[in-house]
């Protein structure tokens, strides 16, 4: 990768992936209702119902309160003229070099959220996998799109 510079998704992203987590994991406030559906709430099911009540609802505001801020945080994308370079996670630091040679389809895609917020994702797919650059605007994401198929088509007649 030539030094091409690295670029941010729009802060709006975290707002679509707090929502998008805050719907998501609403099914794990089913654990408890479930548990005490089924072997009642007497005085040791109370407190077991009432632990796991305290578990699932701190796992659901981290992954709204603070996971998108953290991701967002994390997230970069550069485009040249020979590769794709996306870094990303919050643990897991990842690092992916698509070469444009190998991509055979770029797409932009918008959910309900993203549309909400004039966000698109922006998806490269090669032979082996599909790889996101999620969240960026609208236009930005037409011109990532746009520049990733003219230097796909650059690199197949290179080849």
């Amino acid at each position: 990768m030539k030094n091409t510079p690295f670029h941010k998704l729009p802060p709006r992203a975290i707002r679509v992936w707090q929502m998008g987590s805050a719907i998501g994991n609403l099914f794990f406030f089913g654990i408890p209702a479930v548990y005490a559906a089924v072997f009642g709430i007497g005085s040791f099911h109370f407190w077991i119902v009432v632990a796991s009540s305290i578990v699932v609802l701190g796992f659901w505001i981290f992954t709204v309160a603070f996971l998108p801020f953290l991701s967002w945080k994390n997230w970069r994308y550069a485009v040249d003229s020979d590769e794709v370079d996306l870094k990303r996670g919050v643990l897991i630091k990842s690092r992916t070099l698509i070469p444009l040679s190998r991509v055979q389809h770029v797409d932009t895609r918008q959910g309900p959220l993203l549309r909400w917020y004039s966000l698109a994702t922006v998806t490269i797919s090669t032979a082996a996998t599909t790889h996101e650059i999620p969240a960026l605007d609208v236009v930005i994401a037409d011109r990532v799109r746009d520049q990733i198929s003219k230097y796909a088509r650059l690199a197949e007649e290179d080849v």
